[in-house]
């Protein structure tokens, strides 16, 4: 389980670099990354009742659409990858290599690291192109979910593959594999 109290990146600086805005931003925080090639992502969301889709998804039942579980995969998907150009980026840039969890975070609060961050997220497109998942278990209003995406390949047409989970608590609620299309904005 992740430690909830510490962030990857402010909320801010999230808000930056997703291409997400409300009612649909999924991600309320970054708790762990590992760049690389088979890199991986820990984020987690907080289901609230002010969540938009909880009142009309059932108003006397409420529960989190599978879909927006699926949004989050995309999301957190996409912030691994965008982590990893930030990493390829800043080494190429500074010759130092950013390896560890906390070496990223504070490369990414720099001045520098911020303009770098953004600038390629400007450069970058990338949307959710298919899913395969598997859903397990209901989320509701109250429960953290935190999700796990890993990098399994990239292809040379610029889908990206990504294994992904979904908990609450220990409970797996959702796991399988999505893939989503990056390339360069035109």
């Amino acid at each position: 389980m992740a430690n909830y109290n510490k962030s990857l990146v402010p909320a801010t600086l999230l808000l930056k670099m997703g291409a997400w805005r409300a009612p649909i931003f999924m991600v309320d925080r970054i708790v762990d990354f590992s760049p690389g090639e088979k890199g991986s992502i820990t984020v987690i969301k907080h289901v609230t009742f002010n969540d938009s889709f909880i009142p009309g998804h059932f108003p006397d039942n409420p529960v989190m659409p599978g879909v927006m579980i699926a949004e989050i995969f995309g999301q957190s998907s996409e912030y691994l990858s965008l982590l990893n150009d930030f990493c390829r980026l800043h080494e190429h840039e500074t010759q130092q290599p950013l390896k560890k969890f906390d070496e990223v975070s504070r490369a990414l609060q720099t001045p520098e690291g911020t303009a770098r961050v953004i600038a390629e997220r400007a450069r970058i497109f990338g949307v959710l192109a298919s899913q395969d998942v598997k859903y397990k278990s209901m989320v509701v209003p109250g429960d953290t979910v935190e999700v796990n995406s890993r990098l399994a390949f990239s292809d040379i047409n610029g889908f990206h593959h990504y294994e992904v989970e979904a908990r609450v608590g220990r409970t797996l609620v959702c796991a399988g594999r999505i893939v989503n299309f990056r390339t360069e904005r035109s």
